[in-house]
């Protein structure tokens, strides 16, 4: 069921401090539109001009020919046409455009104060009407919304440029200066546009924070922050109507307006892809998707449930390595989600601690979820679609498969069982298998380096069984590994040496080091706001 969410689905849940330093996207998208037509009208108007004041006007048409001017008129034509284009095609990130548009705003009213000044006036010539400048810091001011100050600010360079031009005019064509009274009447009143500009814009500021307000009073309401990631923000929400709480997973905000039109594009068709995934896929231990759709600034978002627990990342950092037996018990549980999406030819390419949950459930203990298919990848599609550019190595690279470093094509299942192989080690050790100093080298020691065998950087004891096993899956050629998550949970379960980790067990751990009120449950008190593992732990490329 695809629905509208009410929540503030732009990615980002300001208090009342933060409203105020933040555009919202639907605002940036809507200025940056205008702006694209606001710049053809500009030009044709510039055009339509010089035309109707040539004709009926010759002794104007030939000022209007001084190369001085000309070029001036002909630099502002090739401005408002680079604008459209750029607007047009997003050849740059909104908020990259939206900040040009100001320097064009200020192009075109310099323009227009130089042909102004530029026009012979007597020093005791009465003023009729006003600079054109004054209409246009109040058009651009209504239909060209920024924030406050930056609009305050360049209101005020628009109306300074009259002077400026003046004084420049004076110069180049040696005019008798203006008494004050008629040059008071000349930039009075775009002074006075710069400040009511200035209230415009503070209305209209106050009036997209109250809308984005309202839409946080919908179906769901925005909580806090759990995490953020390299696409997507995770929110703790709750639903209005059912009183329940989920997560919600948008694109960032600040991802969308950074990045140029395609970049965009791409970025919006992978987060659908990773709902799609998730969507597919029924095993338990794969988290559950309630709804997907598009917001009303159209940003896409999924809702998920909310998990209980602590991810294997965390886990490790905050209590040391785990025992074989529990590693075993974890690792079972990720074969089992695995299995079900090899089978309907979907690769994860990115199984890593940080996207392993050990959750409660119900009256389960360690119940583990997979999270994070962004980088999920259809590998029986004939035709699968290209949302990772060129000459770019997807995936985490402590936890990457020699093949996937290597950039090749054909992948399979096998990918994910290396990263699991990787998963398994860092859990006995508390390490990741390689630890180079870059990401890069890093990289290449998946492809070039052999293992230290685990038992040679844990003080845990690991029974040479597991340690045979977690070597196998990290064997450089996929042949070599298992051949499926099925082959690996049964060759799991078949080892004899390591005692069975019980839901006894599970119980008394979780009650002793992470009882209901620990601040690490993610369901009980989520992480604080900014928090990102991902980036604490691993580097993506």
């Amino acid at each position: 069921m695809r629905q509208v969410i009410r929540a503030n689905t732009s990615g980002v849940v300001q208090t009342d401090s933060a409203a105020k330093h933040t555009l919202a996207p639907q605002m940036v998208e809507a200025a940056v539109s205008r702006l694209g037509w606001i710049s053809l009208i500009c030009a044709a108007i510039i055009g339509f001009a010089v035309y109707l004041e040539g004709r009926l006007q010759p002794e104007v048409g030939e000022l209007l020919k001084d190369p001085k001017l000309l070029s001036v008129l002909l630099f502002v034509l090739l401005a408002a046409f680079g604008i459209n284009a750029v607007a047009r095609y997003r050849l740059l990130s909104p908020l990259a455009i939206l900040n040009l548009g100001l320097a064009f705003e200020i192009v075109v009213a310099a323009a227009i104060s130089f042909s102004e000044t530029a026009m012979p006036r007597t020093s005791d010539s009465p003023v009729l009407g006003a600079s054109k400048v004054a209409l246009w810091i109040g058009v651009v001011g209504l239909l060209i919304p920024n924030k406050p100050w930056i609009k305050f600010v360049t209101a005020l360079a628009c109306a300074t440029s009259w002077p400026l031009a003046y004084v420049l005019s004076l110069y180049l064509y040696g005019y008798d200066p203006l008494s004050w009274n008629r040059l008071v009447i000349w930039i009075h009143l775009p002074y006075v546009m710069a400040f009511v500009n200035y209230g415009i814009s503070r209305r209209m500021w106050h009036m997209e924070n109250a809308v984005q307000k309202a839409r946080e009073l919908g179906s769901y309401e925005l909580v806090s922050m759990i995490g953020t990631g390299g696409m997507g923000e995770v929110w703790r929400a709750r639903h209005r109507m059912l009183a329940r709480d989920a997560a919600i997973k948008v694109i960032r905000a600040d991802l969308m307006l950074l990045q140029p039109g395609y970049e965009s594009d791409i970025t919006r068709r992978r987060f659908a892809q990773e709902a799609h995934a998730i969507a597919s896929l029924q095993s338990p231990h794969t988290v559950y998707l309630y709804d997907f759709g598009i917001s009303e600034n159209g940003s896409f978002y999924y809702v998920m449930e909310l998990l209980d627990g602590i991810s294997l990342q965390a886990l490790v950092d905050r209590f040391g390595p785990l025992p074989a037996s529990r590693v075993i018990h974890v690792l079972r549980q990720v074969c089992d989600s695995l299995e079900e999406a090899h089978r309907r030819g979907l690769v994860h390419r990115d199984i890593k601690p940080n996207n392993l949950f050990v959750c409660m459930v119900g009256i389960e203990y360690d119940f583990l979820k997979v999270l994070d298919f962004g980088l999920v990848k259809n590998v029986s599609r004939t035709e699968t679609l290209q949302l990772t550019a060129p000459g770019v190595t997807a995936g985490t690279p402590a936890y990457m498969a020699p093949e996937v470093a290597l950039g090749e094509e054909s992948i399979d299942g096998r990918t994910d069982i290396y990263g699991l192989g990787c998963v398994a080690y860092f859990l006995l050790t508390g390490s990741p298998v390689f630890n180079e100093k870059t990401a890069t080298a890093t990289t290449m020691a998946h492809v070039q380096k052999t293992p230290v065998p685990p038992s040679r950087r844990s003080e845990v004891p690991i029974p040479p069984q597991l340690e045979s096993l977690v070597l196998r899956c990290l064997a450089k050629r996929p042949e070599l590994r298992p051949q499926s998550a099925l082959e690996l949970s049964q060759l799991l379960a078949a080892i004899t040496d390591v005692p069975e980790w019980t839901q006894e067990s599970a119980e008394r751990w979780w009650q002793t080091y992470l009882p209901v009120s620990c601040a690490y449950r993610t369901a009980r008190q989520p992480w604080p706001a900014g928090t990102d593992w991902e980036q604490q732990h691993a580097q993506t490329i």
